[in-house]
């Protein structure tokens, strides 16, 4: 089966593509990074091609074509023209908003009608809403229609936790799966297990009783951005003192219960009138106070349903994928549970990580007796030519250009004098965190670089931490490690000790302490390592400020172009690209 392809598709939520090669994704892009438009939503048409550019195939070598969620919202941006199916199916999906939002407020036993009617439609719309979708793709990747398969949305994160954990390559072989999100394909969460060499569902949750979609009305109620800033309810939470906290917990703790027995979440009123509830019920509460408890009783709902998973299956391994589980903080309460033997989140796990599980998927439909190689370093985007580079930056004006003998030596160097460089080196990492390829470095133990970095370039909220790059060696020096999970991919936090706190004290969050580090292996990224092992030398720190190379509110830079561009409108001083360190004179 080495030369064995199979192209997974996620075009949901931003939207990505990725292509297996054997038994292991070679290559991961999200289409934000190519069309500069943050989380874009559609067919990952540039996505796609790059993958098969980057393999040196076309359509023809693909074996199989797995596409995530198998009844996507109709919007513009998967190009549907105007067939009478797909505009039934917006009417429908329209009667039943109708429904929810006018009959349901006022008679809530018709929410199971509601359900009901919704599942109908979907089952009797899927032939031809795919149909009209493989005529799309088909445009894009040109494969018979046999090799296209459409893969229920939840089914997709679990496979994308389970195959892309190390623990079935380690010799685990029972396994319990949690998925989460605020919805697909008439779900917001699952339970699995994997076990004697099965995947099988034993709870799930409807889309109108989503955990996920209470704290996306919160992060709008807020008056933040849905599906986009729920980490910004996230940090905002600690700053709350407890006992106002438990006040506006006290008349929300109902709205969310989990029922045991079947392994679910249950709502108080249908999911998507969790908006109109808190504008009845919080409108005179303070936005701190609403966001810690928010949290809370994210936290407190998510560790219910896993300690009743373990209980049921007395399976002590866990994994988990879906956008809920973006939450470090809710993540470190899960692996600090003493019934949790490994934890592992998958990382970025939105619905871009789906393009991964679709891989996973296909190759298991190929090779039903084989095991994908899990993820390791997620460097798997495009990478530039010194060529390249030496073209665009030929036609800089207003700046110093140096090719150094030692470039990491040179970055560390000027780190250490309280320098902040951005860094575009080699291929882009996948997702929604940068891990060192297209960062932002600064030494962390100087508060003050804080503001810096937002009049330079970030201009995040004033609440918003940032956080740390951590040599593997130096885990235990800086923070009480949970060894139960990974920190390779800024997916946890972590609590920060007291005797080295000071050494990054602009990396971590400014009240609770904690940190959403990235633990750095030599082996993951030996040119990150070596500024790290640098700068420690030089200052006896091995931590570094890392956040994304980007401008607030634009993807990560995608190409060098794009850094460059970055770069020259943003108060950034110098930039470190391919072999040369830039900087503005």
């Amino acid at each position: 089966m080495k030369n064995m392809y199979v192209l997974g598709i996620s075009p949901d939520h931003n939207a990505s593509a990725a292509l297996l090669k054997g038994d292991k994704v070679i290559v991961c892009v999200s289409e934000e990074r190519f069309n500069r438009v943050k989380n874009y939503f559609g067919i990952p048409k540039k996505s796609i091609k790059f993958c098969l550019d980057f393999a040196g195939i076309n359509a023809s070598s693909l074996d199989l074509v797995v596409v995530s969620s198998q009844i996507p919202p109709p919007l513009p941006e998967w190009g549907f023209e105007n067939k009478t199916s797909i505009n039934l199916y917006r009417f429908l999906k329209s009667i039943y908003s109708f429904l929810i939002d006018q009959v349901e407020w006022r008679f809530p036993p018709m929410r199971s009608m509601n359900e009901f009617i919704y599942s109908l439609v979907s089952k009797a719309m899927k032939g031809s809403i795919n149909r009209e979708r493989i005529r799309k793709l088909r445009e894009i990747v040109n494969v018979s229609d046999d090799k296209f398969y459409f893969l229920d949305h939840h089914t997709n994160h679990a496979v994308t936790a389970l195959y892309g954990a190390p623990y079935l390559s380690e010799g685990v072989q029972e396994i319990v799966i949690l998925t989460a999100d605020a919805e697909g394909d008439g779900l917001s969460s699952t339970v699995s297990i994997f076990k004697d060499g099965q995947l099988k569902r034993i709870g799930k949750t409807s889309l109108n009783n989503s955990l996920g979609n209470f704290y996306s009305a919160i992060t709008k109620f807020l008056g933040m951005k849905p599906g986009e800033h729920e980490y910004k309810v996230m940090g905002l939470a600690p700053y709350a003192p407890k006992e106002d906290t438990q006040k506006v917990y006290e008349i929300i703790k109902n709205w969310i219960t989990v029922d045991e027995k079947n392994l679910q979440f249950k709502t108080i009123v249908n999911a998507h009138q969790f908006l109109k509830l808190c504008h009845l019920k919080l409108s005179d509460k303070r936005f701190d106070h609403i966001s810690a408890a928010a949290q809370k009783l994210l936290e407190e709902r998510m560790l219910e349903l896993l300690q009743a998973s373990i209980k049921r299956t007395g399976i002590k391994t866990v994994v988990a994928s879906g956008g809920v589980f973006m939450n470090v903080k809710m993540n470190k309460l899960i692996a600090e549970q003493r019934e949790v033997e490994r934890f592992f989140v998958f990382p970025s796990c939105g619905d871009e990580s789906n393009a991964f599980g679709a891989c996973y998927f296909g190759y298991k439909t190929l090779n039903t007796n084989g095991t994908p190689a899990p993820i390791k370093d997620l460097y798997l985007g495009p990478e530039f030519t010194d060529k390249e580079i030496s073209k665009l930056i030929r036609k800089m004006k207003g700046v110093k250009i140096n090719i150094p003998k030692n470039i990491e030596y040179e970055i560390a160097l000027l780190l250490s004098k309280g320098e902040i460089v951005a860094r575009f080196y080699d291929r882009s990492e996948w997702g929604a965190r940068a891990l060192g390829n297209r960062s932002i470095l600064a030494d962390p133990s100087n508060f003050s670089v804080i503001e810096k970095i937002n009049k330079m370039i970030k201009n995040r909220d004033f609440w918003m931490p940032f956080a740390p790059v951590i040599l593997d060696e130096d885990k235990e020096k800086y923070l009480k490690y949970l060894s139960n999970s990974s920190g390779d991919y800024m997916m946890m936090a972590y609590d920060t000790k007291d005797t080295s706190r000071d050494e990054m004290v602009a990396a971590i969050h400014p009240y609770d302490k904690t940190a959403r580090a990235q633990i750095l292996q030599k082996e993951f990224n030996p040119k990150l390592w070596e500024i790290m092992n640098y700068f420690r030398r030089l200052t006896g720190r091995g931590v570094l400020l890392n956040t994304s190379f980007n401008i607030h509110g634009e993807p990560i830079v995608g190409s060098p172009r794009d850094a460059i561009d970055v770069f020259q409108r943003s108060g950034l001083k110098y930039l470190a690209i391919g072999p040369y360190i830039i900087s503005k004179v």
